[in-house]
């Protein structure tokens, strides 16, 4: 179980301390130099805190859900399913449907050319609703990519947690795309976290608030991945 005395500053801390947010001069993806990196595939080799998390985006995912089934027409009773992006979000996504009860789908990033040729696996049927995991958002395309294989399957899903948001613009732009993404951290509430506990130094949050400023998502980045959705 997930300590009650757990805090938002404890996940963040302990998300320093694993070396899963690194400071320095780091390049992304996109060839972007950022100042701060984000590296949670590392907290596969933390089972407490992998546990803790995902207790906490389990309480989210819920929220959710309850709220979805409050509005839901009678006419419409799809299950409601879970889904990492993969492949960092599998893991996590894993022990939240345990602790959800809500079962889980995989995507796959590309279809198997051998066997079943399936994109997702897992049991699920058209009309079901689908809410999605990841690790951060940044761009905002891995999400965009899942979406839309999902909803080309059949499945609604226009919902996301994410763990950390590093607040470069992504999810308003998913928002006019009509993807809701909800976080449990900002980059912003993590420096505010290390800085309180003196992790982080005055000029580290100063250098990550002047790029985060300088370095907002693009339109381009978002409208060049999936079309139509």
């Amino acid at each position: 179980m997930c300590d009650a005395s757990l805090t938002l500053k404890d996940i963040s801390v302990r998300l320093f301390k694993a070396n899963a947010i690194k400071f320095g001069n780091f390049t992304t993806g996109s060839g972007a130099l950022t100042p701060v990196y984000f590296d949670l595939r590392v907290i596969v080799s933390y089972p407490s805190l992998m546990n803790d998390l995902s207790i906490l985006l389990g309480q989210l995912i819920q929220e959710l859900v309850k709220e979805n089934e409050r509005k839901a027409c009678l006419s419409s009773p799809g299950r409601n399913l879970i889904c990492g992006v993969p492949i960092t979000a599998i893991p996590i996504t894993s022990l939240a449907s345990v602790h959800t009860n809500l079962p889980m789908i995989l995507k796959r990033k590309v279809a198997k050319s051998y066997g079943t040729q399936e994109l997702i696996e897992g049991v699920w049927n058209r009309g079901d609703t689908c809410v999605l995991v990841d690790d951060v958002i940044m761009f905002g395309d891995s999400i965009l990519d899942t979406v839309k294989d999902l909803v080309d399957a059949g499945i609604k899903c226009s919902q996301a947690v994410v763990i950390c948001d590093r607040e470069q613009g992504a999810v308003k732009k998913l928002a006019r795309r009509g993807i809701q993404v909800y976080s449990l951290l900002t980059l912003t509430q993590i420096l505010e976290h290390l800085k309180e506990e003196n992790y982080v130094s005055q000029e580290n949050c100063d250098m990550v608030r002047v790029y985060l400023a300088a370095n907002p998502v693009s339109d381009d980045l978002i409208n060049k991945c999936n079309n139509g959705l």
